[in-house]
C-alpha cells in the first residue's frame, strides 16, 4: 500500500505506517512539522516528507492507496477544496481514513487553537463526502473516557463514488 499520511505532524504515525506498508507520503503545510518528520524518519526509506496543503496536495493523481486525516479537518477552511483533492490522489479502490471529533459547542476552540469547525455531526459528514464525490462506507464514535476532557471523537472511512 501506498500511504498518505495528511497533516502528518512531527512523523509519529508517518514512523509506525512504515513498518506495515510499501510506502508512506506524509504532507504537512508546516514547514517546521516537515522538517521533524524528516528527521524522525530519516533511517526509513520508504517515507517521504513534503510540504503542501490538503487543498493542493502535492502528489501525482490517483497515486495513493489510503489516504489518512487524523485530526486534522476541522483545521481546514475549505472542506470541500481539501475533499476534492483527496479523491483526486486517491487510486481507484482508495479509501480516506478520518479521526476527528464529533460536532461540539467549544467555541473556545477557534480562538485558542485556530479550529476552523467544531467538529463533525454524521450528516454533515454524508453531506460533505456526497457533494464531493466520496461515500462514506462507516463511521463509528469511539470510546469516551470520562477523565478525556476534549470532545469525543469518531472514525469515518470514505471512498470514491463509482
Amino acid at each position: 500500500l501506498v500511504v498518505a499520511d495528511l497533516g502528518c505532524g512531527t512523523g509519529e504515525l508517518a514512523t509506525e505506517l512504515a513498518t506495515a506498508v510499501h510506502q508512506v507520503v506524509a504532507v504537512d503545510r508546516e514547514a517546521q512539522m516537515v522538517a521533524a518528520t524528516r528527521a524522525r524518519t530519516a533511517h526509513l526509506d520508504n517515507v517521504t516528507a513534503c510540504q503542501g496543503e490538503l487543498h493542493d496536495l502535492p502528489l501525482d493523481g490517483a497515486s495513493v492507496d489510503v489516504a489518512l486525516c487524523m485530526l486534522v479537518l476541522h483545521y481546514v477552511s475549505d472542506l470541500g477544496a481539501a475533499l476534492a483533492e483527496v479523491s483526486r490522489v486517491l487510486r481507484p479502490g482508495g479509501r480516506l481514513v478520518v479521526l476527528d471529533m464529533d460536532a461540539h459547542d467549544r467555541e473556545e476552540y477557534r480562538r485558542t487553537m485556530g479550529h476552523e469547525h467544531l467538529g463533525f455531526s454524521a450528516e454533515t459528514l454524508e453531506s460533505l463526502a456526497v457533494s464531493h464525490g466520496l461515500t462514506v462506507r462507516c463511521r463509528r464514535e469511539l470510546p469516551h473516557a470520562p477523565e478525556v476532557l476534549g470532545p469525543p471523537l469518531f472514525l469515518a472511512v470514505l471512498q470514491p463514488t463509482g
